[in-house]
């Protein structure tokens, strides 16, 4: 499908909403703009170019997404606790409800091309395309590398309806190799997949869910673990590479396509980083070369601070998911350039008792999920006191100097060589902070190729943080930060009035309001503020 340049124009009103102005035009030929890149923008230029040879193809395939959410609801028949009730009801739920759909718009279709059954036109409205994309990127560590990702499409040969919207998804926390979004059959994120599946299906997006270095075809390589910048370019670089995939070898040109990156937990902290680092790079050349604009985030329970986030856990004096705080300071000891340089070690920090119980070499098998990791902490005969098999106090976990450095900000004067080494972890976690070194400014410069011209305009940034107040792994002290930083009034924030812990406040973000925020920013009715909300679902 291949559309105008009347409609990039149409598009870049959209985009912008009511308060666009149009700045400049120029002409492609200017050589004095091209004269005018910096190198680092040179560099970004080349890096975010399509290579169609640098990529391949591993799987495109079709799946019917009932036939999916029927195997869900088979493999929960047994659910006995409340929640897990719950979610089967969902899901039982959402089947009906998608079943409905199919046979909706398969009247409507068949009313005016009555060619094919409407058995043959619904059951076509619920077959959706599945792709995994082996593809090159450049890794933490500045070497090239072989990174994958899932791409999840509408087919609709019979009904001609063409993919609208981009959605971007990051995804949570794993420690299971198996559990990436491209692992076979649903069944590693098989929740936020299957979601996906459902926003192909009734919405027509399509979605692209990379794997992070350190999972997938990089799974030898270090999780760059909240390195902010990093992330955030390498799921803009997956995001190019999607779409260009899907342009040439599907024939669908996205000219009236916006994206909206979201994600929960770890992936709600990409999610902002990418966005940030789309509205940095707002008016570069590789930005206007992907035509799609990213238009909002969506974000719910990210460590946006990771600083913040360990003085919670310290001044709490209790780890909840002990595995958070173990890779956040892997990503920072084992990928960031400062922390290499200065030799920091997790043994600098973590004590004896937690460095010697496994957890660490649990996590670098990539073959336990995260609850498995942190079992290795209940099996200590040491000190450590552990409860629920996993859970561990703060003081317990960290050396006492490094306890106290983040508690109270008392230095271990008479250390030296460890209070260097916590200086520069401290650095380290304040520069992968969301909000470092950049100012939310109330409008950015997008750039639109047109062909004969280039045209500027004003975009507001979206930011939509969802956030449970009474969340322990990853505190709302995030969002205070945030909006100390940014102003509460640049920003959206949903405050989840449930007493929920992390896990609880992720299923009601995807399974009750996602929606809703992701069409707040698509439909252009997306407004700053401070709201309240509470789950109906458990």
């Amino acid at each position: 499908m291949k559309k105008g340049l009347l409609s990039w124009y149409a598009l870049s009103i959209l985009v912008a909403g009511a308060g666009t102005a149009f700045f400049s035009s120029c002409s492609d030929n200017d050589d004095s703009a091209d004269n005018a890149i910096s190198p680092e923008e040179a560099e970004l230029n080349e890096y975010f170019k399509y290579d169609k040879s640098q990529i391949e193809v591993v799987e495109d395939t079709t799946f019917n997404l009932l036939d999916e959410m029927g195997k869900r609801i088979a493999n929960n028949s047994d659910a006995n606790s409340e929640e897990d009730i719950a979610m089967l009801e969902y899901y039982k739920a959402q089947y009906d409800r998608i079943q409905e759909f199919a046979e909706r718009t398969a009247d409507s279709i068949f009313a005016v091309e009555p060619g094919n059954s409407l058995e043959a036109i619904a059951g076509q409205i619920l077959e959706m395309g599945r792709a995994i994309i082996n593809y090159h990127d450049k890794g933490a560590d500045g070497k090239p590398k072989i990174m994958s990702m899932l791409v999840i499409y509408p087919t609709r040969f019979f009904t001609n309806i063409d993919a609208k919207n981009i959605i971007l998804g990051c995804h949570y926390t794993i420690t299971d190799d198996s559990e990436r979004p491209t692992a076979t059959g649903f069944q590693g994120l098989s929740d936020a997949c299957l979601l996906g599946a459902e926003w192909a299906t009734t919405e027509n997006y399509l979605v692209v869910m990379p794997d992070y270095e350190g999972f997938g075809a990089s799974v030898d390589s270090k999780q760059p673990y909240l390195i902010r910048e990093v992330q955030a370019r390498q799921c803009i670089k997956a995001l190019n590479v999607a779409l260009n995939w899907f342009t040439q070898d599907h024939g669908e040109e996205f000219s009236e396509g916006k994206v909206v990156v979201e994600g929960f937990s770890q992936g709600g902290a990409v999610a902002a980083a990418t966005y940030r680092y789309w509205l940095e790079h707002s008016d570069d050349h590789w930005v206007n070369s992907m035509k799609n604009p990213i238009v909002g985030a969506v974000c719910a329970d990210g460590p946006y601070d990771p600083l913040a986030t360990l003085k919670y856990y310290c001044e709490k004096d209790w780890l909840s998911m002990p595995v958070a705080p173990a890779l956040m300071l892997m990503g920072m000891c084992e990928t960031d350039e400062d922390a290499i340089n200065a030799g920091l070690k997790l043994d600098d920090f973590f004590s004896d008792d937690f460095c010697n119980s496994g957890i660490f070499g649990r996590i670098n098998e990539k073959t336990h999920p995260t609850t498995h990791c942190e079992y290795a902490l209940g099996d200590l005969p040491g000190s450590m006191t552990v409860t629920d098999h996993t859970k561990v106090r703060a003081s317990d976990a960290f050396k006492k100097e490094v306890f106290e450095y983040f508690r109270d900000g008392k230095q271990p004067t008479d250390n030296p060589e460890l209070l260097n080494k916590l200086n520069v972890l401290k650095k380290c976690l304040m520069k992968n902070r969301l909000f470092d070194n950049f100012e939310l400014k109330p409008s950015y410069d997008y750039k639109i190729n047109f062909g004969f011209t280039t045209g500027t305009y004003k975009l507001t940034p979206q930011f939509t943080f969802f956030h449970g107040l009474w969340d322990t792994v990853v505190p709302y002290d995030n969002i205070i930060s945030v909006g100390r930083n940014w102003g509460f009034d640049n920003i959206k924030v949903v405050q989840f009035q449930n007493y929920f812990d992390h896990g609880d406040v992720g299923r009601s973000f995807f399974l009750e309001i996602h929606d809703d925020l992701v069409h707040e920013i698509l439909d252009n009715k997306w407004s700053p503020g401070v709201s309240q909300y509470q789950s109906s679902l458990f």
